[in-house]
């Protein structure tokens, strides 16, 4: 189903500015293994990480109730097309998907993206602030694991792959120096 859906349609202006924001597939797939053990029948059959990633097949199995967190689940989350067959789909997939967020944060560059989130609300600079909450030290990914994440989530790396891209032309059009300048007044 496309977003907007009738639903938001019918609660939202015509001129609602929607946003968004996504993160790299190795920390979010790790993540949501600690995270949703519980939820995941895939997560919860493998004894860990390590043996998930080695042979995600044997674990996983695509319609069962709670596995969409246990794959691609960026591209779920954003309703985009379940199997996409060709490169052809996924593009066109990103670029709809670009229309309805002109706007998606990048996790891994959170103050960044708060400026340019203020930036296109027309905010003004002290009507945005951040501090860390409920985050935790999970200690990271190996980068065999992020690769072999990034591969399992191969629908999310190119959700972000292409977002990235995209977050990074609008902070070149909004000015990397006068960027860094506003996320250190921001950190301060």
């Amino acid at each position: 189903q496309k977003f907007p859906t009738p639903q938001v349609q019918k609660v939202m202006p015509n001129d609602s500015f929607y946003f968004s924001i996504v993160r790299d597939p190795s920390t979010l797939g790790e993540s949501s293994f600690s995270s949703f053990r519980a939820a995941a029948p895939a997560f919860r059959a493998s004894p860990n990480l390590d043996a998930f990633l080695a042979h995600p097949t044997l674990f996983y199995r695509p319609g069962i109730r709670g596995n969409h967190y246990a794959r691609n689940l960026q591209w779920f989350d954003f309703g985009l097309p379940e199997d996409p067959k060709n490169p052809e789909e996924i593009r066109e997939a990103l670029e709809n998907l670009e229309r309805v967020f002109p706007l998606v944060l990048l996790a891994e560059n959170f103050d960044e993206s708060l400026v340019l989130l203020r930036e296109a609300l027309c905010w003004p600079e002290d009507s945005v602030d951040t501090f860390a909450h409920n985050s935790r030290n999970s200690g990271g990914v190996t980068p065999a694991q992020a690769r072999r994440l990034r591969v399992w989530n191969h629908l999310d790396w190119e959700l972000y792959s292409h977002l990235n891209r995209s977050f990074w032309k609008r902070a070149e059009a909004f000015g990397i120096p006068r960027l860094r300048r506003e996320v250190s007044r921001l950190r301060e």
